[in-house]
């Protein structure tokens, strides 16, 4: 019985000398990918380093060299990372034979979106394989240059009480109804109403939404009696564009990407003038609009529904510049 455990131990500590001896050890990711480094330049005062603060529309400067000490750079990759978005990247091949194992370059950018966004800039060898970062990145942030209010809740109007919010302010996003107009005329840029609609079967008959300006020529809504306000708010809108989440979410991401989405539309009008409920003010459509400051701005349209009284809104999200 002894010799039996003796031998069990004895093929037991075999085993475990030639594991140890088999072992192998792995380089930590920490060390890894050394040889390549990058260092971002200080030649100009547009120059980012590490960390820059700027304006929307101001050009910054990304002055870099990328060495390699042991192997051959064919291309290096710049990698654009903004908020939650999936990053960036785009792919530059190294032509010149002499600058495989130093490589320098100047990339000029126009900042077009708020907030922060990092770039990182890697080299990649003949494979396209990954060989280092230098383990740095730059970072620019843009200053707010729009406002931003979401999911605000505009009601159609309730003409027997008139208190429910039908009219609305561009400024700071504040709703009034029909009783406090008047006293705040200067602040509203637009009313909501809606009207029947025949579509192509004449037995199917739905509502159509639209908007009009107090400064509109003739009042769509005869009942709301808008003829002494003053002063009244000249804001010019756009006819309903459908399909514009995309564009809201991601197209307008500052006041300058605001300004370029609005001047591809012409916006003209003092009311909306939609005959059926897709061309109105639908669910992802949008308005852009010019107010009477000079401001750019987009209306989307989240929702057009009713609350838990059956009471008619539309919930709109909005985007104006600074």
């Amino acid at each position: 019985m002894k010799t039996k455990n003796i031998h069990k131990l004895f093929l037991i500590a075999v085993s475990v000398i030639i594991l140890a001896s088999c072992k192998k050890e792995s380089e930590n990711i920490f060390t890894m990918f050394t040889d390549v480094t990058v260092t971002y330049n200080n030649s100009d005062p547009r120059c980012v380093t590490d960390y820059k603060l700027v304006n929307d529309k101001e050009e910054v400067w990304i002055d870099f060299t990328i060495n390699s000490a042991s192997e051959d750079m064919y291309s290096y990759t710049i990698e654009k990372s903004s908020g939650t978005q999936t990053p960036e990247r785009t792919i530059i091949t190294i032509n010149d034979a002499t600058k495989r194992r130093s490589f320098s370059d100047i990339i000029k950018l126009t900042m077009n979106r708020d907030g922060k966004t990092t770039y990182r800039i890697y080299a990649l060898n003949q494979k396209g394989i990954f060989i280092g970062d230098g383990k740095k990145s730059v970072t620019i942030e843009v200053n707010p240059s729009y406002m931003v209010y979401a999911n605000r809740d505009i009601y159609l109007p309730d003409t027997v009480g008139k208190s429910l919010p039908s009219f609305f302010s561009l400024r700071d996003a504040s709703g009034f109804s029909y009783t406090n107009a008047a006293a705040n005329s200067g602040n509203i840029d637009f009313g909501i109403y809606r009207k029947l609609a025949s579509n192509s079967t004449p037995t199917a008959i739905s509502y159509t939404y639209n908007l009009y300006s107090p400064s509109v020529a003739t009042n769509p809504l005869t009942v709301y009696d808008i003829s002494a306000w003053a002063p009244k708010r000249t804001t010019k809108f756009s006819a309903p564009i459908t399909g514009q989440s995309t564009a809201f979410l991601a197209g307008a991401v500052s006041g300058s990407t605001i300004e370029t989405l609005a001047k591809a539309r012409t916006i003209n009008l003092d009311a909306t003038a939609g005959t059926t409920l897709a061309n109105g003010l639908n669910s992802g459509s949008a308005v852009f609009f010019l107010t009477q400051e000079g401001k750019y701005g987009m209306i989307y349209i989240n929702a057009v529904t009713s609350d838990y009284e059956k009471r008619p809104f539309i919930n709109v999200s909005i985007k104006v510049q600074r």
